[in-house]
């Protein structure tokens, strides 16, 4: 009860998502980018001015920085939070009529085992994680030098049919032209992602051999964003005034941005079914139910409802005891629109005015796919009853993420000239890119340790969590902690 009690104020305190900027976490990073399209034109007197320069991510790398939103955001709101089974499990004997331990150990913390808590037994517990993210598909996010995750956006054709020299109307053709056109931004991206998720878990055994539970996520995101943007003046380097942050020839500029939002994650209501027993194990069915309780455009849930089919089986001896996980997870929503955003910052001169203009209402220059993806999970682990009171376990918790945008670093060719009506040329970049869509392949690596406190039913657990691949939103070592009760004897 006082377990319940704590778990009734603390989801009071997160009912409501608490935010720490008026834009929604979802579309931080796009709108950040955005901050590089308008640069507004202050030299009158310079040839080719005064002209407002629009450099657009709809004419180069579309996909990109929307892809990689979207990416960040489903990764970051469906990482393992852990298992929420007891650490004592029990099996009743009808002849005695009494409860008697059913393994020497107390479990796996980031797996499921076969054994289920036994009949009208109660258990409930809290853990807290805290997760940095490092890289993303193998490119450091957080380079202080932006030297990590590279966009390129270009001039848009401002001056179609004109003639690049005297401004009238006629001549021009070609693409480029004027010449000016050729110059390209490049956009350097830092960026720190945190969460840490409080995870309050119940679980009861309806009967000998069936499991229900509730685990309920308290979440807290917090990003930091920053980018540089850099003129490349392949085509104005002889006059840098043509196109500068300040209108007296700065080249480059920064900007950042950061946002939090604290309040109540997906819930997951999970049962299991032990349908086959042995002395330390056997197989059990598992269905766990997601539902999208949190708030998707903060970025504390996915947006989707999602229900994990899984197989879980182990046995071994008294002391160590094997076990595997093997699961599938139909996901139904899809994550915030606010990914696909592309609302002119307020706060530039000319920028509202400009996407009036050109772009008609609802128009947006890419479309990500919003649904959450399916995904197959495995683990694969093993626990050892080191001590009466100790069990130590280690797991490899695998995932696949199915049909989502993969991503690389790839040279990009651009064209522009030196000179208006001149020879039209090209350069290569390297730069982020997608142009793919295929599984995307995680894995974590864990060990845990749970200590039970002399002459009770409470476990104190402690985990630590590594990645094991480069691919996808990649975290650091991850530190879980967190208390275990068992109710009854």
């Amino acid at each position: 009860m006082r377990v319940a009690y704590l778990a009734v104020v603390l989801l009071s305190l997160a009912s409501a998502p608490v935010q720490a900027q008026d834009a929604p976490l979802s579309a931080l990073l796009v709108d950040l980018l955005i901050r590089s399209v308008v640069m507004p034109s202050t030299a009158e007197n310079v040839p080719g001015n005064p002209h407002e320069a629009h450099f657009l991510p709809g004419f180069a790398q579309t996909a990109a920085p929307f892809e990689l939103n979207k990416a960040l955001v489903t990764q970051l709101s469906t990482f393992p939070i852990g298992s929420s089974s007891g650490g004592f499990t029990y099996t009743f004997d009808s002849r005695s009529r009494a409860f008697s331990r059913s393994s020497e150990s107390f479990g796996p913390s980031f797996a499921e085992r076969a054994l289920t808590n036994g009949r009208h037994r109660f258990s409930a517990g809290v853990n807290v994680q805290r997760t940095v993210y490092e890289d993303f598909e193998g490119v450091d996010l957080r380079t202080e030098d932006f030297s990590g995750i590279l966009f390129y956006l270009q001039h848009n054709d401002c001056c179609p049919g004109q003639n690049p020299t005297t401004g009238a109307p006629g001549g021009g053709g070609g693409p480029v032209n004027p010449a000016f056109e050729g110059d390209l931004i490049q956009v350097a991206l830092s960026l720190r992602a945190e969460s840490t998720t409080t995870a309050i878990f119940m679980t009861y055994g309806v009967t000998d051999r069936l499991d229900v539970g509730v685990t309920l996520p308290i979440v807290r995101v917090k990003l930091e964003a920053a980018t540089r943007s850099t003129i490349e003046r392949l085509s104005t380097g002889a006059n840098p005034l043509i196109h500068s942050w300040d209108g007296r020839g700065a080249t480059a500029k920064t900007e950042s941005v950061s946002g939090s939002a604290t309040g109540l994650g997906d819930i997951l209501v999970r049962s299991k079914y032990n349908f086959w027993r042995t002395p330390t194990g056997g197989i059990s069915a598992g269905v766990d139910l997601r539902l999208p309780t949190g708030d998707k455009e903060d970025l504390l849930g996915t947006g989707a409802t999602q229900v994990k089919f899984q197989f879980i089986a182990s046995g071994g001896s008294a002391r160590v005891q094997p076990h595997v996980n093997v699961g599938y997870t139909f996901s139904s929503g899809e994550a915030s629109a606010e990914l696909n955003d592309l609302r002119p910052p307020t706060d530039l001169p000319g920028s509202v005015a400009y996407y009036q203009n050109v772009y008609p209402p609802g128009f947006r220059p890419y479309e990500a796919n919003l649904e959450v993806p399916d995904e197959v999970s495995w683990t694969l682990g093993a626990e050892w009853a080191a001590h009466p009171r100790l069990t130590i376990a280690g797991d490899i918790v695998g995932r696949s993420l199915r049909d989502v945008q993969r991503f690389t670093e790839a040279a990009q060719a651009f064209q522009y000239r030196t000179a208006n009506d001149g020879p039209l040329l090209s350069t290569d970049r390297t730069a982020f890119n997608t142009d793919t869509v295929g599984t995307l392949n995680l894995a974590l690596g864990v060990v845990s340790a749970k200590f039970n406190v002399p002459n009770t039913q409470l476990l104190i657990t402690g985990s630590v969590l590594f990645p094991l691949t480069d691919a996808g939103l990649r975290p650091g070592i991850t530190p879980v902690i967190g208390i275990d009760y068992g109710f009854g004897r």
